[in-house]
Parts: C-alpha cells; structure tokens; sequence
C-alpha cells in the first residue's frame, strides 16, 4: 500500500472551497483551486476546513459505479467501445486482470482518501480555536472524516473482498486508521473489519449527534445512518438495517413524479441525503463513464434488459434516465443513451453524484423488514416508491416472503441503476449476473457470470500484490 500513497506529499494540494460552491451559470463556475500546504493544514479551523474539502474534492465513487453496472446486467457495450478509444471493455467482457486500470484505480483512490483523512485526523488536535463554537465545528470535521474513512473502507470491501454474501471469517481488505505510508498491512477477518467500520462510524455519530444539515454535500448525521443502514444491508444485521434506514430517511420525503426529473439536473435535491459536488474543475464526471462526448463515442448504453423492466408510458424514472439519439444510430452506434448523468450543453457528462437517497433507504428498510417476518411494512415501502414513480401504479400480489425479495430486487434494479449497486447487490446474495443475449457484444455467447467462476470476483491489484507481501491471500483463483 505505500506504493499507492507514497506520492502524496501533503493532506491535500488541492482543497477547492469553489468546488463545494453552487451557481446559477455552470458556464460560469469556474475559480482558482485553493492550496493548502502541508505545514499550514493545521494553523486554523479555515484552513483545516479547506483541508477537509480536499479530501472531498478527491473523492471518486465514479470508478464504483461504473463497476457496479459493467460487470452486471445494466448496460451493453457500445459498438465503437474498442481499441485505443475504448473504456472498461476488459469488465463488460468479464477478462479482466489485477493489473487493469479498471482494477486498480478504485483501490488507489479510495487508499489515497483514506491517508488524506488519516493525516488530518492525526493533526487535528493541534488546531487552535477561539470559543465553544470553533471547538464544536472542529469536532464536526474530526466527525466528517471519520465517516469518509468509514465509507472508503466499505467501498473497498464492496469490491476486493474474498467472499460475495457475508462471512465473518473470510478476509476483507486493510482498514487504515495511520497515515504511515510505509504500513505493509494485512487482510482482517470481515468480523474484525466490520468491527473497526461500526466504531469510526460510532465515533462519528457521537460527536455529529442529532445535527441535521440542510447541506447534503457534506457527512452529516443522516448520511451516517445511511452508510449504516447500508453496512447491515451487506451484512445481514436486519434489525440495524431497518433502524438506520429509518433515521436515515427522518423527514425527507420521496420525490414526486413532477420533482424526480429536478434530481438528474441538480436542480433539485428532494430525496437527496448527501451527493459529492462536481463542477467544471472535476477531472472526473459521472457521465465520462458512459460516453465521450469529446471524440462522440458511447463507452456503454442501456441494456435491452433494464429497459424492458419499466412502464416506459407511466414511469417517470425512464424519461429521466434514458434517452435516444437518432444522430448515433446514423454513425453507426447504440441509439439507447444513459441520461442519468448527461450534464449539459458545455458542460457534457457533468452531474453530481448521488451517494445516498431516500428511495434507496426505502429499499434497504422493505429487504430488511422482509427477512425479519414484517412482510405488510416491507410491501407498503415498496409500493411507496411505486406510487411516486408510475402514474396509475398497481400494487403487486406478493403472498410470501421469496415473491417480496424477488420484488424488491427488481425495484432496485429499475430505481438505482447506474448509482454504483447492481453488481454488489448480486454478489452478496450470491446470484449470477444473467444477461439477455440482445445484450451481449457480437460474438459472444455468454450470458450468465456464476458465484463459482473466476471473474465473479475481483482481484487485489497486482501491484499492491507486488509491493505488499501481507496483502495474501489474494480472492478465489487468482
């Protein structure tokens, strides 16, 4: 691991207070990036602030969610989404490597926020302040950072642990709590991983307490309910699950068919719990995952799969999601687009991201509800998100508990496609990944990943393998 994070010099060289900023003219939004140097981190609560909207800024759950929809059943190659030119082809055809780009950036970029965190947490202590209120805001960013290094942590599990469904004893990944760089650390157990998560997430918790933020780019309370309803989720803690989806949603309301759209253009953040910003001084966007705008290529479209899973009439989740460009089709490629993340004229592929949302709160609490034998709460969640998202919706018959689970993997499928969750959903129930053979790129014949096979799994990058004698074992078969 001190490969990966040896370059980092400082905290954060980075630290774009604009970058958390909002404008009316996206054109518009562009100001010089502030610079936090390492020795100057620590000299008052403005520049440790800074230093916190750093590690923000360098945050990148882009490389998650295009994992959590390429290796799946939510896209299709595109049919120029080859050569020099191509993205992630490796990963939709299922022949990757631990040396990939695809495999390895994810670990470098969650590893080097974990060390940003890591250094200022070390330091914080050493910040001045001037009265009660400085002391608590300085408390809250300590609150903030260890709910960042928790959710790294978990994103990392997400895709390099060695067991899809959860077992206590198989190995998970390094959880970093130094900012040492020459740490050559183990695999824990998953107990002892989930373990050392739940208390920087309890930490966090405490000193965020029962603040409730109207800013939804930052890790406040709810946020932390959230990760924590997400964590259970994984985990199969049902009882944790349903609690922390529930003060995660509070009093935040689902969308209504006439906002939902609002959501995809951030014009909007109704049902919004947190999202990281992204402006014109991001060097990754969303969007970038699906298409280059720049040299017209679709990297991935829709699938005929996902498509097909919705009321395209009624749901108001399709128009908002997809659309069709008839000048693709003219060159040759897919004309089925993603929209979820199509940014703006100028401004191409520029979206936030939306990490946590209600409706995904409402999925976690109905699976939760489903598994501890509250079958009539579990369907009245499900058929909320219904109710707000198709016009004239019809509750579903569901008369037992594997009608209801089937149920709710289709709602997230259609609810949270492209938000970084297919893949992973998948793996910890430990089904296959099936796709449609009007999915498949030309030649290919296979339609469905199995738990058993190879590339189910992702590997440890090879270079942290090299560099890294304690990271052993690597996951199953490689």
């Amino acid at each position: 691991m001190n490969r990966i994070i040896k370059h980092i010099a400082v905290v954060c060289c980075a630290a774009a207070l604009s970058v958390y900023s909002t404008s009316c003219n996206h054109m518009l939004d562009v100001k010089p990036t502030d610079q936090v140097d390492g020795e100057d981190i620590f000299k008052s609560l403005s520049t440790v602030n800074r230093a916190v909207l750093g590690v923000y800024a360098g945050w990148e759950p882009e490389h998650t969610l295009r994992i959590g929809s390429v290796m799946a059943d939510e896209c299709r190659i595109g049919l120029k989404n080859a050569g020099v030119n191509g993205s992630a082809q490796n990963l939709f055809r299922w022949a990757f490597s631990g040396g990939d780009a695809e495999i390895s950036i994810p670990w470098t970029n969650a590893y080097q926020v974990i060390n940003r965190a890591n250094r200022i947490l070390e330091g914080i202590d050493r910040v001045p302040v001037n009265n009660a209120t400085e002391e608590q805001q300085k408390q809250q960013l300590r609150g903030e950072l260890l709910a960042i290094r928790a959710f790294e942590h978990f994103e990392l599990y997400r895709n390099y642990s060695y067991a899809g469904v959860y077992q206590p004893d198989a190995p998970a990944v390094p959880y970093v709590t130094s900012a040492d760089i020459n740490n050559k650390p183990t695999r824990p157990a998953a107990a002892d991983f989930f373990r050392q998560l739940q208390s920087d997430l309890e930490a966090a918790l405490i000193i965020s307490g029962d603040r409730i933020s109207d800013d939804v780019t930052r890790m406040h309370t709810q946020a932390i309910y959230a990760l924590q309803a997400r964590v259970a989720l994984y985990t199969g803690n049902w009882t944790a699950a349903a609690e922390n989806a529930t003060r995660a949603i509070g009093k935040l309301t689902l969308a209504s068919r006439e906002e939902f759209p609002a959501i995809w253009t951030d014009k909007s953040n109704t049902e919004v719990i947190f999202k990281l910003k992204r402006t014109n001084l991001s060097t990754l966007r969303p969007g970038d995952i699906w298409k280059n705008p720049s040299i017209g290529i679709v990297y991935f479209a829709p699938s005929q799969k996902l498509l097909k899973a919705y009321d395209k009439d009624n749901d108001i989740r399709y128009s908002s999601y997809f659309d069709q460009d008839p000048a693709l089709a003219a060159d040759g490629q897919l004309a089925d687009v993603v929209r979820k993340y199509a940014g703006e004229e100028g401004a191409e592929n520029r979206n936030d991201v939306k990490v946590f949302r209600v409706s995904e709160m409402y999925l976690i609490r109905a699976e939760a509800n489903m598994h501890l034998g509250k079958l009539p709460e579990a369907a009245a969640d499900l058929n909320s998100i219904g109710h707000a998202r198709i016009q004239g919706y019809e509750a579903p018959v569901l008369n037992n508990a594997q009608q209801l689970l089937k149920a709710i993997l289709l709602e997230r499928f259609r609810e949270l496609p492209f938000e970084g969750h297919r893949y992973y959903d998948l793996k910890r129930l430990g089904l296959p990944v099936q796709r449609d053979e009007a999915d498949l790129q030309q030649g290919d014949t296979q339609t469905d990943l199995l738990p058993s096979a190879l590339y189910y799994y992702l590997p440890i990058p090879q270079s942290e393998i090299l560099s890294n004698p304690n990271i052993k074992p690597n996951n199953k078969g490689w």
